[in-house]
């Protein structure tokens, strides 16, 4: 049951974050052309208005944040059993929003030895919380939560507007493991079993062989020419990016371990939140914001509200696009709050970072692409961390299901 439940999790996030990920690309890097009308003609030339490229990545965050809400809303009203009775809010995870239903929700502190925790996924030793009667704790770190995931996206956004090119943010996305495993250790002290070493370290080496020697992506950078290359700037707001990204992640891991809380749940209260800080950010002069106004060059008054929807009065047919990624992405986060939840986030980290491998090997299949001896090489370093990770969730599935046969055998004795 452990391994189908993760081939099911892993197959959602493959199918809907594939369409995202088109969307995406379709929003950031392909540009859109104005309708024929009078208006879009020049009197002398004749010649049709310049392609634009959408450039409100605020908005892209806001709709994605607020679909994201609507979606784990509705997932948890419509997927809950019979004898559940609680509340709505309480269904829904708001009433832990409260100091007192934050202390509802504390996990007692069970007794674990040493060898026991460290056959966790990345489960720290339980530190007890001293809930406060103004603040709920639970409620402080979604907040870090959200804060941490809202500024790294745009973080990763804005890199590519102070020289890193594509290649380079794909790259760093791939080793995402590996500032994961670093935060999880450094911020909450976790230990993991020996094989999750071996699984980052695999996965890791073979995805950056992998893009490294993409042929493509070579022609690409030297298309480019001298010059062009990736600056200190936009490698610290990649190089930071990459660390929120490992904090945010750890930080969901140790919500999960503190407080009896499902992964739609802290995806409904995350996104609501993250749509809060982000619309704010919205309505706000471009200059006024740090790092947005500067990589966009703005200097004007207007919000990026204002130059979002003046874009969208010019190539309506973006909303189908927009409407589209924020939905994918809405869908899909179900099926990553829902691995988060049952096996934790360096094993969700594996297989978002493997996504990006399986899209790519589609796309040769489709478009008959050729790969390197060197990216085959990489292809099976990546499937030789993979099937490590699913032989080791076989075993603690049979290892679970024999322990909770043996507890049924003894209950049946004593009887």
């Amino acid at each position: 049951m452990t391994l189908a439940s993760l081939g099911l999790c892993a197959g959602s996030i493959y199918v809907f974050f594939l369409l995202w990920a088109l969307l995406q690309e379709r929003l950031t890097t392909t540009p859109y052309t104005p309708h024929h009308d009078p208006s879009s003609w020049s009197p002398l030339g004749g010649k049709k208005q310049q392609a634009e490229y959408f450039r409100s990545p605020l908005l892209l965050n806001w709709l994605q944040a607020t679909f994201s809400t609507l979606v784990a809303a509705v997932y948890l009203t419509l997927n809950r059993s019979k004898s559940d009775q609680r509340p709505l809010l309480d269904r829904l995870g708001l009433g832990a929003l409260s100091s007192r239903g934050a202390e509802r929700l504390a996990k007692p502190t069970p007794a674990v030895t040493r060898s026991q925790t460290k056959q966790q996924n990345g489960h720290a030793l339980p530190i007890p919380d001293n809930v406060s009667s103004l603040v709920s704790p639970l409620l402080l770190r979604y907040l870090l939560i959200a804060t941490l995931q809202s500024t790294s996206s745009q973080l990763g956004l804005h890199s590519l507007a102070h020289g890193i090119s594509y290649p380079t943010l794909t790259l760093a996305k791939s080793c995402k493991l590996v500032p994961v495993l670093i935060m999880n250790v450094l911020l909450y002290r976790r230990k993991f079993p020996a094989y999750k070493y071996g699984v980052v370290t695999l996965v890791t080496i073979g995805i950056s062989i992998f893009m490294l020697f993409n042929a493509e992506s070579e022609k690409k950078r030297s298309a480019k020419g001298p010059g062009k290359g990736d600056s200190l700037v936009g490698v610290g707001l990649l190089a930071l990016n990459l660390l929120l990204d490992g904090a945010t992640n750890s930080t969901q891991d140790e919500v999960f371990h503190r407080y009896t809380v499902s992964g739609p749940q802290m995806m409904l209260v995350m996104n609501a939140l993250s749509s809060l800080l982000v619309g704010a950010s919205l309505l706000l002069p471009l200059h006024s914001i740090p790092l947005i106004g500067a990589a966009l060059g703005s200097k004007g008054g207007s919000s990026e509200l204002q130059t979002a929807m003046a874009f969208i009065g010019r190539h309506p047919e973006v909303v189908r696009d927009l409407l589209g990624y924020a939905m994918a992405g809405a869908i899909g986060q179900v099926a990553i709050f829902e691995t988060l939840q049952r096996f934790g986030s360096l094993t969700l980290v594996s297989i978002t970072v493997t996504r990006k491998l399986f899209t790519m090997l589609l796309s040769l299949i489709v478009y008959s692409h050729h790969l390197t001896p060197y990216q085959w090489s990489g292809v099976g370093l990546v499937f030789v961390g993979l099937a490590i990770e699913a032989r080791e969730k076989r075993r603690e599935g049979l290892m679970k299901r024999v322990a909770s046969e043996g507890e049924g055998k003894a209950r049946v004795k004593d009887a």
